[in-house]
């Protein structure tokens, strides 16, 4: 049996565990240690930008989920009927709302290069901030660069993964394996991509941070009502051999292209 390992464009996700919709976000699924300090909503900024369905997007940041949710989330809210893949440029501010222009900005889904399929009702990506003043992050700025139309269905369910060793037999995301089987039970075929991520342990009240973002696979159509197989090869390999065992480790699914 499948374990649902958290699909990025699942419509009404707010993974801090606050709802855009009566839906509740994916919980970080025994991925993580759990951050318990309050949560952080601060809205983040949206300009106005070209493209199909580029004003039904809408931001908010999120520091810190709730206990058992992910840290460090951009909750992508999308008002219209369709679902879009937008390629967005995040920049990093401080408190006071000022840029941080020596921070990177990364993300594990790909919101930020077209990566993303987004379907009505929202879903989100998770951020990471690289360089000297990371810990002054307290929000960012987001713009729509431009969207494209995507063909997925606004009612398209999570797709299942379950980690597994060569011969199939299931695992735990804990374990070193060596494959990720994917059950779509949608009745229409749908395209998700994999990742690896490790999180750090940060001190009680700091947000916790994805330290590492591997891709297992390429793009993978799941057939409808059907299953497909990811192997887990190169750096994805190598760093499920090391990290495995580790207290802050998580697979995810996400809608993509």
């Amino acid at each position: 049996m499948g374990i649902v390992l958290g699909v990025a464009a699942l419509a009404g996700c707010d993974p801090s565990g606050a709802s855009t919709t009566p839906a509740k976000g994916p919980s970080i699924s025994g991925g993580a240690t759990a951050n318990t300090a309050p949560t952080v909503s601060t809205p983040a900024t949206h300009t106005p930008a070209t493209g199909p369905a580029a004003a039904s997007l809408s931001f908010r940041y999120h520091a810190l989920g709730k206990q058992e949710y992910i840290d460090q989330t951009l909750a992508i809210n999308n008002n219209g009927q369709t679902s879009v893949v937008p390629t967005l440029t995040i920049t990093a501010v401080d408190s006071s709302g000022k840029d941080l222009p020596d921070v990177q900005v990364t993300t594990a889904y790909g919101s930020d290069r077209g990566s993303l399929v987004v379907q009505p009702g929202g879903g989100y990506d998770v951020l990471a901030f690289h360089g000297a003043d990371a810990r002054q992050v307290a929000d960012v700025k987001v713009s729509v660069k431009v969207t494209a139309a995507a063909d997925l269905l606004a009612s398209a369910s999570p797709v299942e993964a379950q980690p597994a060793d060569s011969t199939g037999q299931p695992l735990t995301k804990f374990d070193a394996f060596d494959q990720v089987i994917l059950k779509n039970p949608n009745k229409t075929a749908v395209s998700v991509r994999v990742v690896y991520l490790v999180y750090d342990q940060p001190p009680p009240g700091a947000s916790q941070q994805a330290i590492e973002v591997v891709p297992i696979g390429e793009l993978t159509t799941v057939p409808a009502a059907g299953t497909a197989s990811v192997t887990v090869l190169g750096d994805a390999r190598a760093a499920v051999q090391k990290y495995s065992g580790g207290p802050a480790v998580s697979v995810k699914t996400y809608f993509s292209r």
